[in-house]
């Protein structure tokens, strides 16, 4: 009966055309390997699109696109007892929607990084999160709270201005502090105080004190 659905697995996806097809193993085939088919996607215009293409191994649905059966297409992946969802491991009572709120919206790749969109009740929050998890980036609503975390070096780099605004600004170093620029002014409209446990040394061509 046309048109028919049927579970495959994928066998390959280094398509030599470069389109994004794969090669799948259909249960009940006469074949054991079909021909290289598409892979459905929510968008595909030329040079624009969403780029998700299953694994080698991946249990798949096909759909044949005519009654002969010769031209099909790959419209998702299925998850199984032997290949199981993935777990964010950030949100136990979410994970594998474990308190029935379907509170995860999450993308995960092979090597771990993450997108995570969590909807728990009053622990809203966005992150994205590397795969040693040593770098995160989140957004949480209930904290109201921006945050990047990394164990290593954060690098920030502008060809233009950059812009810090806030009603508070604290800076922390657990060693130096250096700052280097062609010209540097610090103003206050109210108090202004220097602080040094040991001495503190001020050179220049010129100083002036008012």
């Amino acid at each position: 009966m046309f048109p028919y659905f049927k579970w495959g697995t994928i066998d390959d996806i280094a398509d030599p055309d470069g389109i994004h097809r794969v090669k799948v193993t259909i249960q009940g085939e006469a074949e054991s390997i079909a021909d290289w088919i598409p892979v459905l996607t929510p968008n595909g215009s030329s040079d624009v699109g969403l780029s998700f293409l299953p694994d080698v191994g991946e249990q798949v649905l096909v759909i044949a696109l005519d009654a002969g059966g010769v031209n099909k297409a790959v419209i998702g992946s299925i998850w199984s007892k032997d290949v199981k969802p993935p777990e964010t491991k950030e949100n136990s009572a979410a994970d594998l929607n474990g308190d029935g709120e379907n509170s995860l919206k999450f993308f995960k790749t092979r090597s771990g990084n993450q997108l995570i969109f969590d909807d728990t009740e009053g622990e809203e929050k966005i992150q994205l999160i590397s795969a040693d998890k040593k770098s995160r980036f989140e957004i949480s609503v209930a904290d109201e709270l921006f945050s990047f975390k990394t164990e290593k070096d954060l690098a920030i780099e502008a060809k233009g201005a950059f812009l810090i605004k806030a009603e508070e600004i604290e800076i922390t170093s657990e060693k130096q502090v250096n700052i280097s620029a062609d010209e540097y002014q610090v103003g206050a409209k109210k108090e202004m105080e220097i602080k040094a446990d040991k001495d503190i040394t001020v050179k220049g061509s010129g100083i002036s004190l008012n």
